[in-house]
């Protein structure tokens, strides 16, 4: 939705949104990473919890990011884009909560990594 609301001639919107698909990108790439050591027979605990820790931190990010570039427009009506940025809006504090809080998150990884 952020893309086809995009002006084509706006670079600071262009660059936003490319970090974010770029991020996006790398987000897939871990997961899929994380799958391919499952399919080894491989504990992927650390790698995981790394990549849902960063995942957590994008998905609450886009919200923000949207409302920098567009404004802080919240009606459930109206475009899609916008009907979207209301309801991301909303939920992002749910982001944190699924498959465990980032504090959860990062004892694993401080385990993993032998720090704790």
């Amino acid at each position: 939705e952020m893309v086809d609301a995009a002006d084509a001639t706006d670079s600071r919107q262009a660059v936003e949104i490319g970090y974010l698909v770029a991020e996006l990108s790398n987000l897939r790439q871990m997961s899929r990473g994380i799958a391919a050591m499952l399919n080894r027979g491989e504990n992927p605990q650390l790698a995981a919890a790394n990549v849902k820790d960063m995942g957590a931190l994008f998905e609450q990010r886009i919200p923000e990011v949207a409302h920098a570039l567009f404004g802080n427009e919240l009606r459930r009506t109206g475009s899609p884009f916008v009907a979207t940025q209301a309801y991301l809006t909303q939920s992002v504090p749910s982001f944190s909560l699924r498959g465990g809080t980032r504090e959860i998150l990062r004892g694993i990884i401080a385990r993993g990594l032998g720090i704790r």
